[in-house]
């Protein structure tokens, strides 16, 4: 049985946890497997409950791990790896390896809000298409998200909308709109209630807030889109160049 007292340099909370990370991302742990308790990992690894709880606090923090008062501790759903490039989120779940569908929730005109307005360049008083969507992947949802296109762009797009065709697509194939590149402002939300009801989690969970501003090859302010990501279920990453 390892013993992290005997081990240096590494504080044991972080031993015990990468531990535990590395049984989960091999497979040896499943999602839903119970993990053992305060007491059992701390008499196994020789360390005390402290540090073992805060392990486990770690990883219920990453999302590795759900903890339920009363019932222990059990790994997490499967995290969905997202990058922060500009792609549709049909072609991000599929190079992953995921099914993904969509559920229209609303398709509508509206004027454009002052905020969206100044984010795409337009005047108060034009008209957008607005069309929100329930994302999934392999049945699961993940994100909330909220399109507005200026209407003038895609004049009658809401007879092409439905819930299997890519909004992308039909701007390039309909429309000649080829986006090109994105600005996008990221930070954490808190889901009030329609937004935990529509992604299966609890009242007031973290949520990864994603504001988009995209441009065609033209340089024009398409599309403004505001999308409401699980938190527990997905992470997002980023490679740099330095």
């Amino acid at each position: 049985m390892k013993n992290f007292e005997t081990e240096e340099s590494v504080p044991f909370y972080k031993k015990l946890k990468e531990m535990i990370v590395e049984d989960i991302e091999s497979g040896k742990l499943k999602q839903g497997d119970k993990l053992p308790s305060e007491r059992d990992l701390a008499e196994r690894h020789k360390i005390s409950r402290m540090t073992a709880r805060h392990a486990l606090s770690l990883l219920e923090r990453e999302g590795f791990v759900e903890r339920t008062v009363g019932a222990g501790t059990f790994v997490s759903n499967k995290k969905i790896r997202m990058d922060f490039t500009f792609n549709s989120f049909s072609k991000a779940m599929l190079d992953i390896g995921m099914k993904p569908t969509t559920q229209t929730l609303d398709m509508k005109m509206v004027p454009a809000t002052s905020s969206v307005a100044k984010a795409l360049n337009l005047s108060g008083d034009e008209m957008l298409f607005s069309l929100k969507r329930l994302r999934l992947a392999d049945g699961i949802p993940v994100a909330i998200e909220l399109s507005q296109i200026p209407y003038r762009y895609c004049q009658g797009i809401e007879k092409y909308m439905n819930e299997n065709v890519s909004l992308y697509q039909i701007l390039e194939d309909i429309y000649s709109i080829q986006l090109h590149k994105a600005s996008q402002y990221t930070r954490i939300a808190i889901s009030d209630e329609m937004e935990s009801r529509l992604l299966k989690i609890q009242n007031e969970s973290a949520c990864i807030l994603l504001e988009t501003v995209a441009y065609d090859t033209e340089g024009r302010s398409i599309e403004f889109s505001q999308s409401v990501t699980r938190g527990d279920i997905v992470s997002f990453y980023t490679e740099l160049s330095l």
